[in-house]
């Protein structure tokens, strides 16, 4: 059960504002087949932040210094996030990628942690520019009204695990449309991607550099997980059978067209324990350069049509049994505050092709 504080019912801000620009595309009377939860947050914004280190050789990882800065900046500090969580990938140019999602709700404990100087200065030292381990940094600053959440209320994860959150069933899932309306200020703002902005590649520099990218307005963020630990037998085997293979399928086309798509970077996690050892659950990690990209892929094109119906297929053969959790957040970054930096990595990692960007050692 989720430490987060459970609310009956979806708060006021949820609706998003009275005069409204862009109309609720929920279906009038709809009922959704089954309820799902959001999450709502106490203050002026969320810090998530991606921390990661990668190596060609999976066990350089295990004894490097960035394992020793999670342990102690992170997990050990006093000011460190309120929830976190680790997941591991190889990239197309077979690197291995360790990476630490972390939250942060309480603005001024946040300020705090990030001037802490053994915080701050482990990624400054030079020293980060050498050796076979490279490290990125992806910390986002997003108001409320730019993120939405959907989860199952049995399935803490994420931003939901955080226990200075409050969490409460969403009036919109179910139907598409319904992650829009989910976010409070597309009540007003169409959220588009910011003019001029392509996804024009850029060969930099990588290895033995540290490069900050600048990110456009409206970039948006998704993490979008499904588990299935939770499921016997019979279950697992028709996860496997029907809805795994398109999953992969719409994943693999987003990271190979991102011009088409708009998506960025695609990262296609294993959720992890802290020596990146597996755990029962994945998730795609994507930045596309604006929800409506997302949408697009989301609603017209025919690889999301196969994970949609498999998705609905075994809905109707399960109903309420269904044992597959899923959940995701999106986020929709606001221009300034955000830091993308990549030290002694690869020159295709994360966003580090795209946009404009600093090289700042």
């Amino acid at each position: 059960m989720t430490t987060a504080r459970i609310l009956d019912e979806a708060p006021a801000e949820a609706y998003g504002v009275a005069d409204r620009i862009a109309p609720i595309r929920k279906p009038l009377d709809f009922k959704p087949a089954v309820q799902r939860w959001s999450v709502r947050l106490p203050g002026e914004e969320v810090r998530l932040s991606f921390f990661a280190a990668q190596a060609r050789d999976p066990e350089a990882l295990a004894g490097s210094k960035f394992m020793a800065w999670v342990r102690s900046s992170l997990a050990g500090h006093a000011d460190g996030p309120s929830s976190y969580d680790h997941a591991r990938f190889t990239d197309p140019a077979g690197f291995t990628n360790h990476v630490v999602a972390a939250y942060w709700v309480d603005a001024a404990r946040f300020s705090r942690w990030e001037r802490d100087s053994a915080v701050a200065g482990w990624w400054a030292d030079p020293e980060r520019l050498a050796g076979d381990v490279g490290v990125w940094r992806e910390m986002l600053a997003v108001p409320p009204d730019r993120q939405e959440t959907i989860y199952w209320i049995d399935y803490p994860a994420g931003l939901m695990r955080s226990p200075d959150v409050s969490v409460y069933p969403t009036p919109y899932c179910g139907y598409y449309g319904a992650m829009r309306d989910r976010l409070p200020a597309s009540a007003v703002d169409p959220l588009d991607a910011e003019p001029g902005v392509a996804l024009d590649r850029t060969e930099r520099g990588g290895f033995s550099q540290r490069w900050r990218v600048d990110a456009p307005a409206n970039l948006a963020v998704i993490r979008s997980a499904n588990t299935w630990g939770a499921m016997d037998d019979e279950q697992l085997m028709d996860y496997r059978a029907k809805l795994l293979g398109p999953l992969d399928a719409g994943m693999n086309f987003l990271r190979e067209n991102a011009g088409e798509t708009g998506c960025a970077s695609l990262r296609m996690q294993q959720t992890t324990d802290p020596d990146g050892r597996p755990q029962l659950e994945a998730h795609a990690l994507g930045y596309f350069l604006s929800l409506r990209h997302m949408e697009t892929w989301a609603e017209g094109h025919q690889t999301h049509a196969a994970i949609f119906n498999a998705a609905i297929d075994r809905y109707k053969r399960y109903g309420r049994s269904n044992q597959l959790r899923t959940w995701h957040e999106v986020y929709i970054l606001p221009r300034g505050g955000q830091v993308l930096e990549y030290a002694n990595c690869h020159p295709a990692t994360g966003l580090l092709p795209y946009f404009s960007a600093e090289r700042l050692a």
